[in-house]
């Protein structure tokens, strides 16, 4: 088991603030950072989350610094050829299979 807890309500209650602070919507929040508003949904909720999740959200609210040397970008999103919707890429830099309505029609 682990020693140490992340505690998701102070989480929520700096990213609410920050979020507030730039006058921003929690959609907003998420385009920015490239998460679901379900995310946020999850965290309002005292519901962990993911790593990656964490991580990112961390870096929005610039409290990253310590941790730096853990952090790596990830790589950037690519669009699908036919759809142009945007996927995280596979290690070989394709796009993930996905129902594209270009591909069903």
């Amino acid at each position: 088991m682990s020693t140490h807890r992340l505690d998701v309500p102070e989480l929520h209650r700096r990213l609410d603030a920050h979020r507030q602070d730039l006058g921003l919507t929690w959609r907003a929040v998420g385009r920015q950072v490239g998460l679901p508003v379900s995310t946020f949904t999850r965290i309002s909720k005292g519901r962990s989350l993911e790593a990656d999740a964490l991580v990112t959200l961390l870096v929005w609210l610039d409290l990253d610094n310590e941790i730096a040397v853990l952090i790596e970008p990830g790589q950037p999103k690519v669009p699908c050829p036919d759809c142009r919707r945007l996927f995280e890429p596979k290690n070989d830099g394709t796009v993930r299979a996905h129902n594209c309505p270009e591909q069903t029609a």
